[in-house]
């Protein structure tokens, strides 16, 4: 899950593209699961450009399955 403000539109398109590139996808505005966890350098370039503090990750309990 993540809150980018708007002020940060580019860095926020940049984290969506990234999150494709993970094998992420939408399951409903700013909300997005994935196959795996983010890789970790991934997370640290987030803290070093100011982000991580708008993004939080979760494990889920069981594989999600998008049912459309």
């Amino acid at each position: 899950m993540y809150d980018i403000p708007e002020d940060k539109k580019a860095e926020r398109e940049w984290f969506r593209f990234h999150l494709k590139k993970f094998g992420y996808e939408m399951i409903q505005r700013s909300v997005w699961v994935g196959p795996s966890p983010l890789p970790k350098d991934f997370l640290d370039y987030l803290g070093e450009i100011k982000l991580k503090s708008h993004v939080k990750t979760f494990k889920l309990a069981k594989s999600y399955k998008n049912r459309t």
